[in-house]
This record gives C-alpha cells, structure tokens and sequence, in this order.
C-alpha cells in the first residue's frame, strides 16, 4: 500500500490552534518524520541570478533581527584550489591537480584567484562584501574527521566540551521558554547547535520533511491523535521529553512545507549536482524562504558533504564549488528580493584543509590550514585575511595562522550578545568587519 504525504490545508485545519497553544516549546523533531521519494522544488530565485544584490546595510539592523548562517563544507575542503595562490610553489607541489591560470578568477587587490566555478561570488568580492580568511585552523587539531570536527565545531580546542560554540550562545541568550525555531540545521545536525538548555530543529532532508499518511485516512484524527499523546507529560524524563517534541515537530512540518514546493512556472530554482541529498543551493533556498518568514530564526546550519576528495580532485571538486557559488548567489538575490539582504552574515567552514602536495590518486590528504569565506553587509571585503603560505609549511601541511574562533568572534559579535566568554577569548577580529 502506498502511502502519501499530510497536506499543510489539512494540517492547519485539523491542528492549527491547538498546535499553536502548546508548540513552540521544548522539543527536537521526533524519528516519526519518514521520507518520501517526491521531487524536491523549492521556491526561489535562479541559481544564475541577472543582477548581484550589494550586500550592503541600508541601516542598522537590531540585534534581535540578526541572522547568522554557517555554511558546513563538510569532508575538509581544498583551501589551495578554492584560493590559488600566486606562488609557483603551488604548480610545483600539484602537477596534475594545479588550476589552468586563464581558468582562474582575477581577486582586484591580492596575489591570490578564485576557483573558476566561484565566478558567481566575484562581484560581492569587487562589492567589499566578500572576504577570505586564509591558513585557518585551531591549534594542534587532528586530520582525523571525528576528532577535528569534534573540535571544530565546539571551538574548544584541548578542552573536551559536550557543547557548540553556537549552542553555548544560543544557551547564553535564552529568554523565555526555548524556542526550536531559532536555531535550525539543513542537511544534517550540525554539532555546532548542541547546547545545554536549548535545542535546535534538525532537518536533514527540507524536501522529505513530511508527516506520511496511507490513502483514505483520517489525517484530522490522526493529528489530534498525536497531540492528544502529548499531554498529561509522563513522569519519566525520557518519554516526557518526547511527549515535547511532538506538537514542535508537526509545527516544523507546516513550517518546511511553507518554504517548498512548486512555483508558478513549475521550474526548481537552486537545484545543482546531485549527491545522494539535496545540494547547496537547494539548501540554501530553504533557509532564504525560513527567513523570510519571519519566525525569530537566529541561526541556520547548512551541511553539504563530499569535500573529502582524496581521487579525481578536479573535477569533483569542481562540482562542489560550482553548486557553492551558484547557490550563494542565488540565496544573496533571493534575499534581496524579499527585503531580508541586510540582515544576514554568512561564514564557510570546513573541519580542516589538504596536504599542500597532491597524492598518487589525483586528489589531496587530510591537512590543517584551511580556508573560510566571510559575507555580509558589515564585512570589510575585498580582502585576504591571512595566508596560505606554501614556503613555510608544517609537516607538509599549511601552516595555521589564524585561529578559527577569530571567524567565530566575528559571527557571534554580529548577532550581538556574548563573544568572547562563549569561545574563551578574547580573539582577534582581523579587520573583518567595520
């Protein structure tokens, strides 16, 4: 028997006021969500828009407003063949894997150039709303994806934290009942989330994010069945925590099912190369469209992977860039479009960098210094922050020259709030924004 998706019209007519006097509480969205097999079309803007949205503040944005998205490149992106630098260290160390010069991307102001496939980013770069932060990584991190991410993303380096670094200010921010909706990750849990008193919404898949019901059901009655479970909490922290999360988690499916679907002309905005999920600039268009709604989002995570490129580097890495660029660009106008531009900062990140020399197997190992991009209307662009510097490298690896709470500092000083005492700082803002 098959079995079909919960309409969002039967949803809100069905649960709509009761939802909304116990929802957003407490909670994280249960197991119960299946996926379904339909195609993803989320509603957007081009993914090679016709104008480039300044990403400039039109005035001062309130704290409150403020939203900070992380883009999670999962797998250790390749600093060096996303920022080429101009040393001919670079062609020495990667014979085969080296970016053709005329392919490259001119950046006005460095020595440095642009990943072809990031052509769409250039015109933020020339707008002075686009930086890099070059040879960033924390101090004595593992090239072992578990333990550098574990770091990474809690941004306690040499300390063992069971929280993220925006999970402790989500923590540190909290008024009121906690609220799911401010932190959200797409595509994944994002580590970075985890706090101690609140918790986030986690949706790997926006596109398979549906309530799943059989043909000829009575889905009003099964809503009320769910939230009729809800309540009296049992006395067990475990199934009252469930108990919680269950009114959130129907909210979130009307909410994911606001921002999805089919637009007028029937075309899919944002798609890009296909991995086994959905893309960057799927994504992406999924938090444009939560933004947009307004709902107190502070925080969106979005997870891709496949950056681990040890074989066919080039044009796997291509791909990935590709999809990256276009999806930044496209979320940029999307935001422009619906009035949002000014109030969104977005940093890249990556658990670590590649080896400086290229393997037997036409890619790049696991390595240290890294890369991060910085966007936003505060940003003081037009710059590499740092350096990959090939001439002084660390057991084959680029050296780290920037810690990457100094990046972090700058997101969290953007939503306002505490900095420093959440990453142990002070650190450095490197001139990163105005």
């Amino acid at each position: 028997m098959s079995n079909k998706p919960l309409s969002r019209r039967t949803f809100i007519g069905a649960a709509g006021a009761t939802a909304g006097a116990v929802a957003v509480g407490s909670g994280v969205w249960a197991t119960m969500l299946r996926d379904s097999v339909e195609k993803s079309a989320l509603v957007g803007v081009g993914s090679s828009p016709s104008t480039t949205a300044a990403l400039v503040n039109s005035g001062a944005v309130p704290y409150g407003e403020r939203i900070l998205v992380v883009l999670e490149m999962a797998g250790g992106n390749d600093a060096m063949n996303t920022l080429v630098p101009a040393s001919g260290l670079y062609n020495d160390a990667r014979r085969e894997l080296a970016l053709r010069p005329k392919d490259l991307v001119t950046l006005a102001g460095t020595d440095y150039t642009l990943h072809p496939a990031l052509a769409s980013l250039a015109p933020y770069w020339d707008a002075g709303s686009m930086a890099a932060v070059a040879g960033v990584g924390l101090m004595d991190q593992s090239r072992s994806h578990f333990k550098a991410m574990d770091t990474w993303w809690s941004g306690s380096p040499g300390t063992p934290s069971q929280t993220g670094w925006l999970g402790r200010w989500l923590d540190a921010t909290l008024e009121g009942p906690n609220d799911p909706l401010r932190a959200i990750a797409l595509g994944g849990g994002s580590r970075a989330l985890v706090g101690e008193k609140t918790l986030a919404t986690v949706v790997r898949n926006p596109a398979n994010f549906s309530l799943r019901t059989f043909p000829n059901m009575d889905t009003d009655a099964l809503i009320k069945a769910f939230l009729a479970t809800a309540e009296p909490l049992a006395k067990s922290p475990e199934l009252a925590a469930a108990q919680e999360a269950i009114p959130s988690t129907l909210e979130a499916v009307e909410l994911l099912a606001s921002v999805s679907g089919d637009d007028d002309d029937g075309s899919v905005f944002g798609s890009g190369p296909q991995r086994g999920g959905m893309t960057a600039a799927d994504l992406l268009q999924t938090a444009a469209g939560i933004i947009t709604l307004g709902v107190g989002t502070r925080v969106i995570t979005v997870g891709i992977g496949g950056f681990d490129t040890h074989a066919d580097q080039l044009g796997r890495h291509h791909d990935l860039l590709d999809d990256v660029g276009a999806g930044l660009a496209a979320f940029f106008e999307r935001l422009a479009i619906d009035g949002n531009l000014d109030k969104v900062m977005v940093v890249t990140t990556s658990e670590f960098g590649r080896r400086i020399r290229e393997n037997g197997s036409f890619g790049t190992d696991h390595g240290t210094g890294g890369l991060q991009f910085v966007f936003g209307p505060e940003v003081v662009g037009g710059q590499v922050v740092g350096d990959l510097d090939l001439a002084n490298p660390v057991d084959g690896d680029l050296p780290i020259l920037i810690d990457t709470r100094s990046v972090y500092s700058v997101g969290l000083d953007w939503l306002g709030g505490p900095t420093d005492g959440i990453l142990a700082g002070p650190h450095d803002r490197l001139g990163l924004v105005a």
